[in-house]
């Protein structure tokens, strides 16, 4: 199925432990306080959050003994669906596609508050009365509410190894150790596990330019500090930062700060 369901009261002991899932989970608390670890945060929650977990994000909920009902239980109800359901929802439904794209593109835990936190409970309660096409139009209204994140803080911190943030931070911990000497898009494209036009295209899209311009307006940034804060002559600054010859170093130079380096250090 492409989504699940799930009412349930039970004693604390008997709540799942940390793990993670390849869909979403949406979480309402009914009954019930602790602690709740997303990611790598751990904070205190009390009954009635509602929090949306995106698929990988290992996570917890870790209720007190004493924050029980009159039974000994803790109540909740949650809502599993597919990773992919929310662009089915967007077939089904095209006029919803924006809303579900937000969906997709969360890469963190969000915690609902305000008036979007209530049409959530109520959803979520009136699902478990309806069935067949009813549902179906709660789920679609579900799915909507879900996408209004002006009312939804982050509560997680996790990064997928494989994610775009992920591969940008190896990029930028890639060039702050070896950008005083030759970098070759095949090295670095192969150092993110991607090949050399799958690079380009993906460092494009994160960041609106090319690798090259970025790497020359990091070595130009490094060549400022360079010039600012030592003694040496323009032509070891450019040797240092990673310019195979001076004129080059100067053209770019001239290019990214519009003054050429030797005025740069006259400025100072």
């Amino acid at each position: 199925m492409s989504y699940s369901y799930d009412h349930v009261r039970l004693t604390p002991d008997k709540q799942i432990g940390r793990h993670s899932q390849p869909g979403y989970e949406l979480s309402y608390i009914i009954t019930g306080r602790g602690e709740r670890t997303l990611g790598s945060i751990t904070e205190s929650f009390k009954e009635g959050e509602v929090v949306l977990v995106p698929p990988r994000i290992p996570h917890q909920w870790s209720f007190a003994p004493a924050a029980v009902d009159s039974g000994g239980c803790i109540e909740n109800i949650t809502f599993h669906f597919h990773a992919s359901f929310p662009e089915d929802i967007a077939r089904l439904f095209p006029d919803l596609a924006p809303a579900m794209f937000r969906i997709l593109n969360l890469t963190e835990a969000v915690l609902y508050t305000g008036e979007i936190r209530d049409r959530l409970v109520q959803l979520l309660i009136e699902m478990e009365r309806t069935s067949g096409s009813e549902r179906i139009a709660l789920i679609a209204s579900l799915m909507e509410a879900m996408s209004f994140l002006d009312e939804a803080s982050e509560v997680s911190s996790f990064t997928p190894a494989g994610s775009p943030q992920k591969r940008m931070e190896k990029i930028r911990i890639y060039v702050s150790c070896n950008f005083a000497r030759k970098i070759l898009l095949e090295d670095i494209a192969a150092h993110v596990g991607m090949n050399r036009s799958a690079f380009c295209s993906f460092f494009r899209q994160q960041t609106g330019k090319t690798f090259i311009t970025w790497l020359n307006e990091y070595r130009i940034a490094k060549a400022c500090d360079m010039l600012s804060g030592s003694d040496m002559r323009v032509g070891e600054v450019a040797t240092a930062v990673g310019f195979e010859s001076l004129p080059h170093f100067s053209r770019i130079f001239r290019q990214i700060k519009g003054m050429p380096p030797t005025q740069w250090t006259a400025c100072r």
